[in-house]
């Protein structure tokens, strides 16, 4: 858990807003849902220390989150209302020298159809991994685990060691105080084990299997360090496309349509709690295939 916690600071703008504001009770009540998700997402940020290290890409991180819990388009809109009214709040007290809310837009809500990596892509990703060190063998698993089980990257980041069941290839996962069990590949398990061995005699006493991705210090991996090593291996690995942690969701999920599962079973193994947000992947089946067929054509 990170050492920045706004929980105090959310609690005298509240105060502010109802007593000096005068705001309507469902206004505070709003806000204080809202300010307090926002504030669950910071505490897992590693990276922050003050208010001052917040930036836009926490903002985008924690938007993306909130999209991938499947959050409608008006509940969206009023979580960006409050964080900027909130940081409004701040800079005008002094605890922030700018706000870094102002620029924040909410993503579309039609987010058009996902991007997704094709086999020989996911291919050059694994080969750029050479695997050297403990942080090599790391970087492996975390790219296997999130190709073979469409978790988000919270979720993964989040995971400890012991809820891993090694023999059924089953890991549960939490987001947002839910839980559900998704699968892995063999090729995972296989760097699981090598990673946690590697792990052990790396770290020695500092050793935590309560975390499974560390950094190099032994702490939890950050949200901004999993992207930067996604984006690092993306570009040694020479994809054109600009990927993320979340591509390799949306590839499980298309590759896993591809192969006949049915759309209620990748809603449960996603997390989705709702079947329109799975079915955006039917599309990007569908213009997977479109963009093969016209590669054949083109040989012919």
């Amino acid at each position: 858990m990170g050492t920045l916690n706004l929980l105090v600071d959310i609690k005298e703008f509240l105060y502010y807003c109802e007593f000096a504001k005068g705001k309507s009770l469902n206004t505070i009540k709003s806000l204080r849902i809202d300010l307090y998700r926002f504030n669950e997402y910071i505490l897992k940020c590693n990276d922050l220390e003050k208010i001052s290290d917040i930036d836009g890409f926490n903002f985008r991180e924690f938007l993306i989150e909130l999209q991938s819990s499947d959050i409608g388009k008006r509940s969206l809109n009023r979580k960006i209302s409050s964080l900027k009214s909130f940081f409004k709040y701040l800079k005008e007290i002094g605890k922030v020298k700018n706000n870094p809310a102002q620029l924040i837009v909410a993503p579309s809500y039609d987010r058009g159809v996902p991007e997704v990596l094709d086999l020989d892509e996911i291919k050059r990703i694994r080969k750029s991994i050479e695997l050297k060190n403990y942080h090599s063998l790391r970087d492996r698993l975390i790219v296997e685990l999130l190709y073979s089980s469409g978790i988000t990257s919270q979720e993964l980041l989040g995971l400890g060691e012991d809820v891993f069941n090694l023999d059924d290839r089953e890991v549960i996962v939490t987001s947002f105080k839910k839980y559900r069990t998704v699968f892995f590949s063999e090729r995972a398990k296989e760097f699981f084990k090598r990673y946690i061995a590697a792990k052990k005699e790396k770290l020695g006493s500092k050793y935590n299997k309560e975390i499974l991705f560390v950094n190099g210090s032994g702490g939890r991996l950050t949200d901004r360090s999993l992207r930067r090593l996604i984006d690092r291996y993306g570009i040694k690995a020479k994809i054109i496309k600009e990927i993320s942690p979340h591509s390799f969701r949306h590839t499980f999920a298309v590759h896993m349509l591809e192969n006949g599962m049915s759309l209620l079973q990748l809603q449960k193994l996603l997390g989705h709690s709702n079947l329109d947000s799975t079915k955006i992947y039917l599309e990007a089946l569908e213009k997977k295939r479109k963009k093969e067929l016209s590669k054949e054509l083109d040989m012919v």
